[in-house]
């Protein structure tokens, strides 16, 4: 099957649908409905919705890097507003023997704008899953309280 992810349709549902790698900060709002939309669709009753979202300190914490047990060097260089709400972020990837760079756009979001975007999208936060809120377990809005 290919599809762009937020026009997916699977006709199933899954126990777990994953957004992870930060995509729920889509620049373009239109993608970020869509993302979201399609993880609504695709999760069973029952089921939870496991998002990645930036720290609320992303965009301006910088520069910073993660050295990572593999053997890998993440930077975050930069974020500079391109208008709209919206950052052009630039990030190297250090490894043993290269170097890459990747320059991509991101919309920062409160812990407000980014509920709010989840119940546009039929979906609410069930549990902040690590204590910096990066890593969140959401399920249908009209899902009973757990």
């Amino acid at each position: 099957l290919c599809s762009p992810i937020e026009a997916l349709e699977l006709d199933e549902t899954f126990d777990v649908v994953m957004l992870a790698s930060f995509l729920v900060h889509a620049g373009d709002m239109g993608v970020r409905r869509g993302l979201l939309r399609a993880c609504a669709r695709h999760v069973a009753p029952g089921g939870y919705v496991l998002i990645q979202r930036e720290g609320e300190d992303y965009h301006t914490d910088l520069p910073r890097e993660r050295v990572d047990p593999r053997g890998f060097t993440v930077r975050i260089v930069s974020s500079q507003p391109v208008g709209n709400g919206v950052d052009s972020v630039r990030a190297e990837y250090e490894f043993p023997d290269a170097t890459w760079t990747q320059t991509f756009q991101a919309r920062p979001l409160s812990k407000e704008q980014f509920e709010e975007a989840l119940a546009a999208a039929g979906l609410r936060v069930d549990r902040y899953l690590t204590e910096d809120r990066t890593w969140v377990r959401a399920v249908p809005a009209d899902a009973a309280a757990r």
